[in-house]
């Protein structure tokens, strides 16, 4: 895993953003995000595209913890309830996986442990094994 981490602790959009990685094995991953005034909209919501990000960066952890690089083929979000303030955390979950594509789940809750989004996706394995250097 540390392989993994080393690599994902690389994307600096995700660092702008302030996503932490809290824990990752096979097949699942966890990472928060502080709501700070940089991830509000117009009308002081937390960003929709800030959630995705999250929840994205989160399901990738996951796919990837294989040790193989995953990309995402597709992936959909609803977005439940709004959220101005606090961290929010993005747990993702394997559902399915081959030596081709895997499904996952990844839920995204607030403070009090409220569901604010959900996200579907699927990763398309592409063979590579995973190498930091």
């Amino acid at each position: 895993m540390n392989k993994i981490i080393e690599l994902f602790e690389k994307d600096n959009f995700a660092k702008g953003c302030g996503i932490e990685i809290e824990e990752i094995k096979k097949g699942f991953a966890r990472c928060s995000m502080k709501v700070t005034s940089n991830h509000l909209n117009g009308i002081g919501l937390l960003m929709g595209g800030a959630l995705f990000t999250l929840a994205d960066f989160t399901f990738s952890l996951a796919a990837n913890s294989h040790g193989i690089v995953a990309v995402t083929k597709e992936a959909s979000i609803v977005y439940l309830r709004k959220c101005t303030k606090g961290v929010v955390t993005a747990i993702a979950t394997e559902i399915d996986r081959n030596d081709k594509s895997g499904i996952y789940a990844v839920e995204i809750t607030g403070d009090e442990g409220e569901i604010i989004a959900k996200i579907n996706g699927t990763a398309i394995f592409t063979g590579k094994k995973i190498n930091v250097g």
